[in-house]
């Protein structure tokens, strides 16, 4: 049986031919991304997305391609009893109404790694012009609180892209 210094000395030769034959690990495509504030993690962001923020309650998300303006927030509530993510929806539905030109576009439930939830849509006039904003609404994995993806993105004729992007990302929130 080999003693911790021999297993230690094969594991710095093995590493030592590796370096030298050219022979390199394989760095992931993707990195995990942790926020510890809000106490979420996305197990692969991919290559659609680039982190733009996240720093104490803020992670934001943005899409790889200049091209593809939009940002995507992530939002924790606070903890309740009888998290309720109908009311939730009834809550984005009235603050699409609000704001001007405001046409709520309706609500579809998934279901996900975080058990059921919802995405929700409507449009907006803002300061650039028609504004989409999709929300995917769930129960937090480790506690009474809804996480909300608020992704805002310039509005087009098929924002279907766009939602299935979301719940690609969603799927890998832990």
């Amino acid at each position: 049986m080999l003693s911790t210094r021999s297993w230690s000395l094969v594991t710095y030769l093995v590493v030592l031919i590796a370096l030298g034959s050219g022979c390199s690990p394989t760095a992931p495509q993707s990195e995990s991304i942790s926020n510890k504030a809000l106490d979420l993690s996305i197990a692969y962001l991919g290559d659609d997305w680039i982190v733009e923020a996240n720093q104490g309650e803020t992670l934001v998300v943005v899409p790889s391609d200049p091209e593809r303006l939009g940002t995507l927030e992530f939002v924790v509530g606070q903890e309740e009893s009888g998290t309720n993510l109908v009311s939730a929806l009834d809550s984005h539905r009235k603050e699409i109404e609000r704001r001007p030109d405001g046409a709520y576009s309706g609500a579809q439930e998934l279901t996900g790694p975080m058990g059921t939830a919802f995405y929700s849509r409507g449009r907006f006039t803002g300061a650039d012009g028609t504004v989409e904003e999709t929300r995917l609404l769930s129960i937090h994995p480790r506690s009474s609180r809804i996480v909300e993806m608020v992704y805002l993105y310039p509005a087009g004729d098929d924002s279907s892209r766009r939602v299935g992007e979301l719940i690609e990302l969603f799927a890998e929130v832990e």
